[in-house]
């Protein structure tokens, strides 16, 4: 027996194979029209609430049907009137076109062909132009950054001064143009050992500036905050603000004041408990003084109070300062401390060669001796006496030029001749008006005076009666 097909039969089978082929094949122009819900239409409401937000399952904006990616998850940014949803992992980008009271229609921006390359990406707009940063894929963490390419819709890799491994603790300052990175984590399958699937921890701090495409290196994680993020592997429960973000670490909630430099801890234990009930952090954000969460069951969002008051001030900040103003200033510093032990070290030589060169002039004039046997005799005496720290009295210099026995007249002229002389050969050798031998009032009696070397010149004088 025949069967006939009719043509309303074969019309209809020719149909639904396209209809199944535009499901699965998600061409590179795909549309959605998709039901206008109170959870974008309030966020439409807030003209003004430049975020990034993930989405739940309930709240996904695309209804893809592709058997690769109909799992994953959501993200959705809006900046201004713009928004923008990406499907995470893949590279596909999604933006709201067009409205009217019922329905939204999504465009599809681009043309991805690879996936699974930057699970956990960081997305951001900046400039009227989508960025992609890092992420996750076939085996390892990467520091890329893709900015999307509106004439060809794909992403295009942006050439960095070097490469940067992302973590999820990051912050991006639209105003300033600056993504920042307080530490990395480098995560490597293809390495031997535990501790590269889990990630090897790099404690630097960087920021990305976007305009200049180069990575600054700002400082070192501080003690304190290591001991905070070390064992923390969470890769969402980030709520941005205006000068860092909002991260609860296990049960406790810190307020990363990037901007600043600042970490804070929570010590309201109601915000603690608001954040611990939604922990996936998903349809939440923080706009001016409040954190917002949207409600399935009402449909609504609920809002928490967002106040410093609520956070204490740690003793540390969050990296610890390596600025280039510092740098600049030890490396000069270096140089100043190198010059000048340079000019000490040259400086000490031409006055030694002086020195040698003055003794020799005198010894010459003086049978090969500069100082004679009487001077270098009490030279010897009073380098002793100040070496002790003690003072030489008349009566010892007397004994030791052989004068005790002669009159005080003669005793004064001729301790004060050969004083004289020693301090005018000491001020020639040394070519300095530094006397060698220095004198005091007695404390006794102010009649008489104690001698001593000059605190300053004992050494060089040591020195000289060495080579006399």
């Amino acid at each position: 027996m025949k069967y006939k097909i009719s043509p309303r039969i074969l019309i209809l089978i020719c149909f639904l194979q396209f209809a199944s082929h535009k499901i699965y094949a998600q061409g590179p122009d795909s549309v959605y029209i998709v039901p206008k819900t109170p959870f974008l239409s309030q966020l439409m409401d807030l003209k003004e609430l430049n975020v990034s937000i993930n989405l739940s399952d309930a709240t996904r904006q695309i209804p893809v049907q592709n058997g690769v990616i109909d799992g994953n998850a959501q993200q959705l940014i809006k900046q201004g009137n713009d928004i923008y949803v990406f499907i995470e992992q893949t590279g596909f980008v999604y933006k709201l076109t067009s409205y009217d009271t019922a329905n939204l229609v999504y465009k599809r921006m681009d043309k991805t062909v690879n996936l699974n390359y930057n699970i956990d990406c960081f997305n951001f707009a900046f400039d009227n132009s989508l960025y992609s940063y890092g992420g996750y894929g076939f085996w390892k963490s990467n520091g890329i950054l893709r900015k999307f390419n509106e004439k060809d819709k794909e992403w295009d890799v942006i050439p960095l001064n070097k490469e940067v491994i992302a973590t999820s603790y990051l912050w991006f300052a639209p105003d300033e143009g600056k993504l920042y990175l307080p530490f990395q984590r480098l995560v490597n399958a293809g390495i031997a050992g535990p501790e590269y699937i889990r990630g090897i921890p790099d404690y630097n701090t960087y920021y990305l500036d976007i305009k200049k495409q180069e990575w600054v290196k700002l400082g070192k994680l501080e003690k304190e905050v290591i001991d905070i993020v070390q064992n923390d592997f969470s890769s969402g429960e980030y709520l941005a603000y205006k000068n860092g973000y909002l991260h609860r670490v296990n049960e406790e909630t810190y307020l990363f004041d990037i901007r600043h430099n600042k970490i804070y801890k929570s010590k309201n234990a109601n915000l603690n408990q608001f954040l611990i009930r939604r922990a996936s952090a998903v349809n939440m954000f923080i706009f001016e003084d409040k954190v917002y969460s949207y409600d399935l069951t009402t449909q609504s969002f609920i809002t928490f109070p967002f106040t410093l008051a609520d956070f204490e001030l740690m003793r540390s900040g969050i990296w610890g300062s390596t600025s280039i103003v510092y740098n600049i200033l030890m490396i000069i510093l270096v140089l100043l401390l190198v010059v000048g032990f340079s000019y000490w070290i040259f400086n000490r030589t031409v006055h030694r060669k002086l020195e040698i060169e003055q003794l020799k002039i005198l010894k010459n004039k003086t049978v090969n001796q500069a100082f004679t046997g009487t001077e270098v005799a009490l030279l010897n005496l009073l380098c002793s006496a100040s070496q002790r720290k003690e003072l030489v009295e008349i009566n010892q210099i007397n004994h030791v030029l052989g004068i005790k026995d002669k009159n005080i007249g003669l005793q004064k002229k001729v301790r004060s001749d050969v004083m004289k002389a020693i301090n005018e050969k000491y001020e020639f050798i040394t070519q300095s008006n530094q006397p060698v031998i220095g004198s005091s009032r007695k404390e006794e009696d102010k009649r008489f005076f104690e001698y001593f070397i000059t605190p300053s010149e004992l050494n060089t004088i040591k020195r000289i009666l060495d080579k006399n």
